[in-house]
């Protein structure tokens, strides 16, 4: 029937208002808070150097 069992029931009002009550609402203690973001060690590549063959000289 052209409709997909996963959406069924599904609040479309509500996110079209902005009024869904989100599942998860995590603990954020200030603007930069970032605890719950996973830690990741700093990038130490270097960027790669330009490119000056002139293969986009047409764009």
């Amino acid at each position: 029937d052209g409709h997909f069992g996963w959406f069924e029931g599904f609040n479309w009002e509500g996110l079209r208002k902005g009024t869904l009550t989100p599942p998860i609402i995590p603990s954020v203690a200030s603007p930069t808070d970032t605890s719950n973001f996973d830690s990741f060690p700093e990038d130490s590549d270097e960027p790669p150097p330009d490119d000056n063959s002139g293969w986009d000289i047409d764009f």
